[in-house]
């Protein structure tokens, strides 16, 4: 399970103004203080356009190595200020994705550069605003003349745009302060702007994996390499208060989880879990093969389990041959499913990092990721023999993707609807066992997964033991 789009939801946050028709601005990254990145911002006006270049670069520490995670923007514009190109790049790990953007008649025609992606149009709202900075669609904001905005603004890495609203909350010693809700991206519900009167960031905060993220202007060494990566792996985990023996992960288990902001902890109930809540809003959860008892999904449901996305390319020609080529479709569920976590088993023969989040066709082609990637690989592949597969996100007892013993990391695996239940399977690990706990599931678009990693951080698991056979 990754840090997935970090880079976009870091940089969100930016939306300081740049004065000048050419300049250049550098802000530094720091997360508790611990700085770990930078933002570099060009902006030039020329007889032939505006052109908006933006360069997002994080250092991040997972399984002993240092990854750099990149993200590029450059828009270009018409002198008039109306989009006319628009390149994008994401480098976070194992995945590499790029795309340009061409604005026709109200519509942007994206083209990536895999050939393995087709060109997508998308019918966006006149008024969106697709700029890296975006000072200006917030200028009523730190000029005093409005307390309250709504904007549509693209998110390059979902390809979507989504309406933010923002208002403002007075002035300080860091200048004006303008608070952020809503957004195309999860973690986007509360971000903190200062603007200067010029409507210059002086700095901009936003909680990230129970830290704070901090942006501030950099004058000098902004480049520089960065001391200390952070570990959003360590952020995550969660420690066992117990050590777990291989022999009782597949007997029924119990645990008990509390958040330390003292909020309920949100859990899934799934046919394998089975949730009460007791004092404090602690979750009790018992699982087993057999615990649970979901709500049958809804024909609804159902159908968004077995489509295709952006991330589980289920109706891809190589997808399909691979898993046509592997067990028959005329197989019971159970039995395809096993077959199939076998192939994604051997085909993930890469390395392992936490770092972005790829999709299916990523990971057959790469052979490299995590359990994010190992999930929608075996989504693909399920739905791609008409199984609904959905993916179950929350974590596991086991250091595999996170190095860290003794703790519950987090984790993806998939579930399948057979007609009577959804069952686990995982291709990540050695199959399910009780020790998997289910925080949400999804579809496998990153937006659960992101509000999943938020919550991962603020748990605290109080107590875990076997359940007594009655």
């Amino acid at each position: 399970m990754r840090s997935a789009r970090v880079l976009s939801a870091l940089a969100l946050l930016l939306t300081g103004g740049l004065a000048n028709a050419q300049d250049v601005r550098w802000y530094t990254l720091a997360i508790d203080g611990e700085r770990t990145g930078f933002v570099r911002r060009e902006h030039r006006e020329t007889a032939e356009g505006i052109l908006d270049n933006e360069t997002v670069r994080v250092s991040v520490r997972e399984l002993g190595r240092t990854e750099q995670l990149e993200r590029r923007i450059v828009l270009r514009r018409d002198t008039a200020g109306q989009p006319l190109a628009y390149d994008y790049a994401l480098d976070s790990g194992t995945t590499h994705e790029a795309w340009r953007g061409t604005f026709e008649h109200g519509a942007l025609h994206i083209h990536p550069t895999s050939a393995r992606e087709s060109d997508v149009t998308l019918d966006l709202p006149a008024e969106t605003t697709y700029t890296p900075d975006r000072s200006d669609a917030f200028a009523a904001l730190w000029q005093g003349t409005e307390t309250a905005l709504d904007r549509v603004v693209f998110d390059p890495q979902h390809r979507t745009a989504g309406l933010l609203h923002a208002r403002a909350l007075g002035d300080d010693a860091s200048g004006r302060h303008v608070r952020l809700d809503g957004g195309s991206t999860a973690e986007a519900a509360a971000e903190d702007l200062w603007f200067d009167a010029h409507g210059n960031l002086t700095r901009a905060e936003q909680p990230m994996f129970g830290a704070r993220a901090t942006w501030t202007p950099c004058t000098q060494d902004c480049e520089a390499d960065v001391a200390a990566p952070v570990d959003f792996m360590g952020r995550l985990v969660v420690r066992s208060p117990v050590r777990i023996p291989d022999w009782y992960k597949h007997r029924a288990l119990r645990f008990v989880l509390t958040r330390t902001d003292g909020a309920p902890v949100q859990v899934a109930a799934t046919d394998e879990q089975a949730v009460v809540f007791g004092k404090q809003h602690a979750a009790i959860l018992t699982i087993c093969e057999h615990c649970g008892a979901a709500e049958h999904p809804s024909a609804e449901e159902l159908a968004r389990y077995l489509a295709p996305n952006a991330w589980v390319q289920s109706d891809n020609a190589e997808i399909r041959a691979l898993a046509r080529n592997t067990v028959s479709p005329a197989l019971p569920v159970d039995v395809r499913m096993k077959k199939l976590a076998r192939l994604v088993k051997q085909r993930m023969h890469g390395s392992n990092d936490f770092v972005g989040y790829g999709s299916a066709l990523d990971a057959l082609h790469s052979g490299s990721g995590d359990c994010t990637e190992f999930s929608v690989l075996l989504a693909a592949f399920s739905r791609s023999q008409g199984i609904p597969t959905r993916l179950a996100m929350g974590m596991a007892y086991s250091d595999r993707f996170s190095g860290k013993k003794d703790v519950f990391s987090p984790h993806v695996w998939v579930q399948a609807w057979d007609g009577r239940q959804w069952t686990s399977y995982d291709a990540g690990l050695d199959g399910f066992d009780s020790t998997h706990i289910a925080l949400a599931v999804g579809s496998g678009e990153p937006d659960v997964l992101l509000d999943t990693t938020a919550q991962l951080s603020l748990l605290r698991m109080e107590n875990a033991g076997v359940v007594r056979d009655r």
